[in-house]
C-alpha cells in the first residue's frame, strides 16, 4: 500500500524512509529499532536455496550471483567426474593414494560450493541488518523470490505423480539385453554378449521356431548350441525373463 507523508502529503516511495525527502519531517523515531526484514528467516531460506535469502531481502542481483556460482560449480563438478571415468563421484576419491589433477580440482570446487552456500546466507543475514538499521534500502522482495517456492510445489507434486499414481513407470530407463546367433556347420551358435540390463536377467528362452529352450541365470559371454538342418533358413527366437517378471524377445533371424 501506498504510503504518504503526513506532513506534506507527498508519496513515500520506500518502505523504510525515515525523514520526509520533501519537508524534512522525522517519520520515524530515532531510537526505535524496525524490523522490516526477519534475518534469521533469511538464514534459513538460504539455507534450503542459495540465493532466496537475498531474493527476500529484495537483492535480485545479490541473489543470481549466489545461485549462478552455486550451479555453475556443481555443473563443472559433473562435468569432471564424466569426463574422468565412469566411476561414480564417491568412489573417485579413494581409488588412488595419489590424488589426480582431477581429483584435486574435484575437492577444490566442492569446498567452493560449501564455502558459497555458507557465505550465502551469511550475506543475506547482514543484509537484513542493514535494512532494518536503515543503511540499505528496501522497496520489496524480488519477484524471484517465489522461483524456489514453484520449484517445491513442482518438486512435491512429482513425487506425489511417481510414489501415488504410478507415473514413474513411463520413465524407467530401457532394458537393454544382447545376443547373437550364428552358424558353424549344422551347429547354430547363440551367444549372451552384453546389455545394461545383464544383471536384472532372469532367464533366456530360446529355440528354433518356438523358445523351447531355457537358459537360466546367463552369464555375459556363455553360449548355448542348438542343432539346425537347413542354412539360412532356420528361425531362431531368443526372449529374456528380467527378475521382475518383465520380459520379451530380444532376438528374431535366420541363420
Amino acid at each position: 500500500m501506498q504510503k504518504y507523508c503526513p506532513e506534506c502529503g507527498i508519496p513515500l516511495y520506500f518502505e523504510n524512509q525515515a525523514v520526509c525527502p520533501n519537508c524534512g519531517v522525522r517519520l520515524r523515531p530515532l531510537f526505535i529499532r524496525v524490523v522490516i526484514r526477519n534475518p534469521y528467516l533469511a538464514v534459513i531460506l538460504s539455507f534450503f536455496f542459495v540465493g532466496w535469502g537475498q531474493w527476500y531481502n529484495g537483492k535480485t542481483g545479490a541473489g543470481l550471483k549466489f545461485f549462478g556460482a552455486f550451479l555453475g560449480s556443481g555443473l563443472l563438478i559433473f562435468i569432471l567426474t564424466r569426463l574422468s571415468s565412469n566411476q561414480p563421484l564417491t568412489t573417485q576419491f579413494v581409488a588412488s593414494s595419489q590424488p589426480t589433477t582431477t581429483q584435486f580440482l574435484l575437492i577444490l570446487l566442492s569446498a567452493l560450493m560449501i564455502g558459497i552456500w555458507v557465505y550465502g546466507m551469511y550475506d543475506a543475514y547482514q543484509t537484513a541488518e542493514r535494512i532494518n538499521r536503515n543503511k540499505e534500502i528496501f522497496t520489496k522482495k524480488s519477484a524471484l523470490f517465489w522461483i524456489p517456492v514453484i520449484v517445491f510445489i513442482l518438486s512435491v507434486a512429482a513425487v506425489i505423480s511417481v510414489f501415488v499414481f504410478g507415473v514413474g513407470e513411463y520413465f524407467q530407463p530401457a532394458k537393454v539385453v544382447t545376443v547373437t546367433a550364428t552358424r558353424q556347420g549344422d551347429n547354430i551358435i547363440i551367444a549372451y554378449t552384453v546389455g545394461s540390463a545383464h544383471n536384472l536377467v532372469s532367464k533366456l528362452n530360446y529355440g528354433i521356431g518356438i523358445t523351447d529352450h531355457e537358459w537360466n541365470s546367463p552369464q555375459v559371454g556363455e553360449k548355448v548350441i542348438l542343432y539346425g538342418d537347413m542354412p539360412g533358413k532356420d528361425h531362431v527366437i531368443v526372449s529374456v525373463v528380467f527378475a521382475d517378471g518383465s520380459g520379451g524377445v530380444i532376438l528374431d533371424t535366420y541363420a
